[in-house]
């Protein structure tokens, strides 16, 4: 080959070799800079007897089948984390069996049940609300045994003082600090024993929640998300209270604000408390499953958080989403099951379904949309 052609082609060839392996260098240091981790979260998981009876088949119960539609949504996610309104206590009576405590609904599951919350995919729980204490201390204590037993991150009840109030998810070399909290516990917290009943539920308050986002900090938390069970049932507006705790949140430098207890879905904001900076707060997550009877009761969300480490080490949320969805009372022969708006989750439901039903959950899914509305970052 001619001498002067060979010099051309190494004129030209070189240059975008050296380019080639720049623009590598630069992919390579720009992922090792910047990190990313998704986190889903629902509302209320709620064991009551309609569920129960309708899981039992006489020998076993088998809550698998409400989460068939959902199940690949959370596979999106690196953690997955719900409110489990419920006991998992193996000494007491199932609510199938008692369905009410003190003219109160009493909500006590079988360990089953966590067999279907972790095949849908959940690795943790929030268990801060106003069924925690339907059981006494044999039911706190059998509840976390169950988790701990199955390596499931925990928080809001608790045995006792030594026990941290809060759990960290790590991924990617980013930490999240879940909190969690509940301002009633249907009276039933008389039942723990008084000298330390105060160590083992998790009741809101400035100074606790100042004290637990400094003790996550120094723990190295790059980004704190705080879910609070708190006021009024089946309303879809919040109360002024939720305004009052949100301020308390944000003052205390929580990055997320998620609330539960209405059984209902709620308007997110982005809040603007005090001056402070302003925080996404979603007001209600309603409930994730149940067994309530009203529409309302069975439009619920996924909400998906995008979190970013970004070149200078500062952790901020990149994304965020819901997915909304709809529990059936039947469907296909299965009780309770829950179904994605979402087309590619759903196995064809818009085509598959009875054109009544279909008509009725596509009015379901815009009022959760309206209900919720676009989340702003």
């Amino acid at each position: 080959m001619d001498k002067a052609i060979i010099r051309s082609c190494k004129i030209i060839f070189f240059p975008l070799v050296l380019t080639f392996i720049l623009l590598l260098a630069s992919s390579a240091a720009y992922g090792s800079s910047e990190s990313e981790v998704t986190i889903m979260f629902t509302g209320d998981l709620m064991c009551q007897p309609a569920q129960q009876t309708a899981a039992f088949d006489g020998e076993k119960y088998d809550f698998k089948p409400t989460f068939k539609y959902v199940k690949n949504i959370f596979d999106n996610a690196d953690f997955v984390v719900g409110n489990l309104e419920t006991l998992i206590s193996k000494s007491l009576p199932l609510s199938k069996d008692m369905p009410r405590l003190q003219n109160r609904p009493y909500l006590n599951g079988p360990e089953s049940y966590l067999d279907a919350l972790e095949y849908a995919g959940f690795d943790a729980f929030i268990t801060a609300n106003n069924h925690g204490c339907d059981g006494g201390r044999l039911g706190i204590d059998e509840t976390l045994d169950a988790l701990d037993e199955r390596g499931i991150k925990h928080t809001g009840l608790f045995r006792d003082s030594s026990e941290k109030r809060y759990f960290i998810l790590e991924q990617n070399g980013i930490k999240i600090g879940i909190l969690s909290y509940a301002t009633y516990f249907n009276q039933k917290e008389q039942f723990l024993p008084s000298e330390n009943r105060e160590d083992m539920i998790n009741r809101t308050g400035k100074a606790k929640i100042n004290a637990d986002v400094k003790a996550l900090k120094e723990e190295g938390a790059d980004y704190i998300v705080a879910y609070n069970h708190c006021v009024t049932e089946y309303s879809q507006k919040p109360a002024r209270r939720q305004k009052d705790y949100g301020l308390m949140f944000t003052q205390a430098g929580v990055d997320y604000i998620i609330g539960s207890h209405p059984h209902v879905l709620q308007p997110y904001t982005l809040s603007r408390f005090g001056g402070y900076k302003p925080t996404p707060y979603i007001y209600s997550m309603g409930n994730f499953v149940s067994a309530m009877a009203d529409p309302v009761t069975k439009e619920t969300i996924i909400l998906s958080l995008t979190l970013r480490k970004t070149e200078s080490g500062n952790v901020v949320l990149a994304d965020q989403e819901y997915y909304p969805c709809y529990m059936l009372d039947e469907y296909q022969g299965k009780s309770f099951v829950l179904i994605p708006e979402d087309e590619d989750y759903n196995d064809g439901f818009y085509k598959k379904a009875p054109k009544d039903l279909v008509k009725q959950i596509k009015k379901n899914f815009k009022h959760i949309r309206k209900i919720v509305g676009k989340l702003r970052t």
